[in-house]
């Protein structure tokens, strides 16, 4: 069960939290990826409790994306390690949907829909931007965020002229490029971005698979092998952009091992076709077990993908086989 608390019920929440007399107030904040401002207001569904009452209020939710909230101690016994706990899910506009929670002082970051899937990570070069290019870079956020791919170039173009070592603009720039096919210059985008800040792993990520979409495998394993030298941890896609370009070069053994990584790093299952690419590579090595058991969770991660049919038969073949031992 849940409550929605969006901008037209903000009022309403704060007058009900108001009744929950002797309440903290804390405060967390929300942020888009790449550190950019929240260009419209979140909804906000507070998750109940088992007696259908809000686990906490939300008071404010307010421009710089700052969350003013208390919980709701009606419900539940007082314990001081969980006392800021917030049970939310957050939506916006041009961003995936967040499952989390709220708590004093955290700070939750919205992942771009249609995007990577990867977690950003913060460019230093970002914190040493001056104002006129920050204020473009977060026009080119709130464009980007309404699909708005010609503006947001501009935008970040602009960014990048004013302050040339400003990675994460050059990162986005290259993605408003890309959504326009304008690969060549997507390309050269993210080469900048890495050359800006050669510890930004989100542009390894973007370079990579731009690599792959254009079939220079040789180039998407050198790419991804020295962002894997900086140690990704957060970056799964990284390892399985690594395994399927060892994979066209067959270089089947080290394939396995980095979209085995990809698979353990991988908590939400954001990356699906790692199973498929592992199932794949058993399957040629004669493991019908292990290769079926990786189908049928790739089959139950995206039961809609566009290979279904064929995975499907694979799946057939392999039981029959199995079935005949």
């Amino acid at each position: 069960m849940s409550r929605i608390v969006g901008v037209n019920a903000c009022a309403l929440a704060l007058l009900t939290a108001l009744g929950a007399a002797g309440q903290m107030k804390y405060q967390a904040k929300i942020v888009v990826e790449g550190g950019g401002p929240l260009p419209t207001t979140p909804q906000i569904v507070v998750g109940m409790s088992h007696e259908l009452t809000p686990s906490c209020y939300i008071y404010n939710i307010f421009g710089n994306g700052t969350v003013s909230y208390a919980v709701n101690w009606r419900n539940r016994e007082f314990d001081k390690n969980t006392a800021d706990v917030c049970p939310v899910v957050i939506r916006l506009k041009g961003y995936e949907r967040a499952e989390t929670v709220l708590r004093d002082g955290a700070v939750i970051t919205l992942k771009r829909a249609g995007g990577d899937h990867e977690s950003s990570t913060v460019s230093m070069t970002a914190l040493k931007a001056p104002e006129d290019a920050r204020k473009a870079f977060d026009k080119g956020e709130a464009a980007m965020s309404r699909e708005k791919w010609s503006s947001a170039q501009k935008e970040f173009e602009r960014a990048v002229s004013i302050y040339p070592e400003y990675a994460t603009a050059w990162s986005n720039l290259g993605e408003a490029l890309r959504e326009q096919s304008k690969s060549a210059e997507a390309r050269s985008a993210y080469q900048h971005a890495i050359e800006a800040d050669p510890k930004y792993l989100k542009a390894y990520l973007q370079l990579a698979r731009l690599d792959l979409a254009e079939s220079r495998n040789q180039e998407a394993l050198t790419t991804t092998d020295r962002a894997l030298a900086l140690n990704p941890i957060e970056y799964p896609g990284i390892f399985f952009f690594n395994a399927v370009a060892n994979f066209n070069l067959k270089h089947f053994d080290v394939a396995e091992v980095s979209v085995r990584r990809a698979i353990d790093l991988d908590a939400n299952h954001e990356i699906p076709r790692a199973e498929n690419l592992l199932a794949t590579l058993l399957a040629a090595k004669g493991d019908r077990r292990g290769a079926l058991e990786h189908f049928r969770k790739y089959m139950a991660l995206s039961p809609k993908a566009p290979d279904t049919s064929e995975v499907k038969q694979r799946i057939q073949e392999l039981e029959r086989a199995i079935a005949s031992q």
